[in-house]
């Protein structure tokens, strides 16, 4: 991409983060007039959502007109929309799920955490003890760089930052603002019995309105490639099929599976060993295993499978 095309892509994304701590705070700001004032106004919870939903289509309605006569992109109508579900998501919705959570064991050294860091895309980590269940604080990579620049021995937990513990049906519009205040990248989300579902940071939920944008980079940079003269993609293990679904346009079955690495999983029965080969034929293709790791399949490849001019 080009220097003026990079440049403008920023200045799109910045407009919408931008928007979404203005309108955040109009939300948050909406709903506590609301709450105050709950006994007085119970017998008119039904005409003002009728007034908020009159509104919001009135909103969309001037978009379309927008786009319509040029005055705005597509890109900007479509996050503007966004905006308006941006109220209505919890913290399950935009989560990363446990799955996908990187985490550092405690009993590592400084050196250890350290070198384990740099060969990630992070610069945040939950620090646990024995499981991800158990999370003791978060690692930043800054914050342990200088520590092992110090020559400090010390145990990580003593490195770590206070972990933000949030319930998985927090709206994210409460979050977004708490997590301002407090200056906080990283929420741990945990369910009704306390355990990690997952993690929320604050890209997580700009990622609402601006999703388009990041994930045409992430998709095509970090989780499918398009192989050349043998046809084909290369993917990730925690590609979701909702994604694969619209790439292969193929459909999967409709169970409680997020990833491609979960659906070749219960495909396969068993939980695969390091130097296992896998192949799962589904809907005329072929997913093999090309990297399996902890007993998941990091990286597939995923082929057409031709059919023979006879059939």
């Amino acid at each position: 991409m080009d220097d003026i095309g990079t440049l403008s892509s920023l200045i799109t994304i910045l407009i919408a983060v931008i928007c979404v701590v203005e309108l955040v705070y109009i939300l948050h700001l909406k709903k506590s007039v609301q709450s105050s004032s709950l006994s007085t106004r119970s017998k008119k919870n039904d005409e003002d959502d009728e007034e908020n939903n009159e509104y919001e289509e009135e909103i969309k309605n001037m978009m379309n007109q927008g786009l319509e006569q040029g005055i705005i992109e597509a890109d900007e109508r479509e996050m503007i929309n966004n905006v308006f579900e941006f109220g209505d998501k919890e913290c399950k919705d935009v989560m990363r799920f446990r799955k996908k959570i990187v985490g550092i064991d405690n009993h590592m050294s400084i050196e250890e955490c350290l070198n384990f860091m740099l060969e990630q895309p992070y610069s945040r980590y939950p620090l646990y003890e024995t499981d991800i269940d158990n999370i003791l604080g978060v690692l930043y990579l800054k914050d342990v760089i200088e520590a092992y620049l110090n020559q400090e021995e010390k145990p990580l937990s003593e490195i770590a930052r206070e972990a933000f513990f949030v319930h998985e049906t927090m709206e994210i519009s409460d979050l977004f603002k708490e997590m301002q205040l407090k200056k906080i990248h990283m929420a741990i989300v945990v369910d009704e019995y306390g355990q990690t579902e997952g993690i929320v940071a604050m890209e997580d939920m700009l990622e609402v309105i601006v999703g388009n944008i990041f994930d045409e980079y992430d998709i095509d940079e970090h989780e499918i490639t398009k192989l050349g003269e043998e046809g084909g993609y290369l993917i990730q293990g925690v590609t979701r099929l909702d994604v694969l679904e619209e790439l292969l346009d193929i459909e999967f079955p409709d169970e409680d599976i997020e990833t491609i690495n979960g659906f070749l999983i219960d495909q396969l029965g068993h939980l695969p060993e390091d130097n296992e080969e896998v192949e799962i034929i589904y809907e005329g293709y072929s997913f093999k295993s090309m990297d399996i790791h902890e007993k998941m399949v990091r990286q597939i490849k995923v082929s057409k499978i031709e059919k023979d001019k006879g059939e």
